[in-house]
């Protein structure tokens, strides 16, 4: 949890998530993969999660502008593993939540005049809230 909360606050504040936190993040990923025997799940869990941002870091060359930054990347990574394999329907209803999520506070903070349209608005907070809501409310989602 302290990473998660290193990650929160470092994002916003400075705008840059540090690699020690995700380092964090993919080794207790994978000690629970180990520990659980389920290598397998947590590569795949990885490499899911990690493919949609992913595509949507290589689109940044085409539209010609900042839209992710590679650190949101690899906290997804670090998230994927913690999550494991378990369902491609999964990864769908995460990344649901999550831009369902972020688009509406994204919009509260645009219409509260918090944050002009051109700003920079931090992701790893919404990747974080989503995968806190999603873990913990897992019961109604698997």
């Amino acid at each position: 949890m302290f990473c998660f909360f290193s990650i929160f606050v470092n994002d916003v504040k400075k705008k840059v998530i540090y690699d020690r936190d995700i380092f964090f993040l993919i080794l207790i990923g994978l000690f629970f993969s180990i520990k659980f025997n389920d290598l397998e799940n947590y590569y795949l869990g990885v490499s899911g999660y990690l493919m949609p941002l992913l595509v949507l870091y290589i689109l940044e060359d085409y539209f010609k502008k900042s839209l992710i930054g590679f650190g949101d990347i690899k906290l997804m990574m670090g998230i994927g593993g913690l999550f494991r394999y378990n369902g491609v329907e999964n990864i769908f209803k995460f990344y649901m939540i999550l831009y369902i999520l972020s688009g509406i506070i994204s919009l509260f903070l645009l219409f509260s005049k918090k944050f002009k349209k051109y700003d920079y608005i931090p992701f790893a907070p919404f990747i974080i809230v989503t995968y806190l809501f999603f873990d913990y409310l897992k019961v109604f989602f698997l």
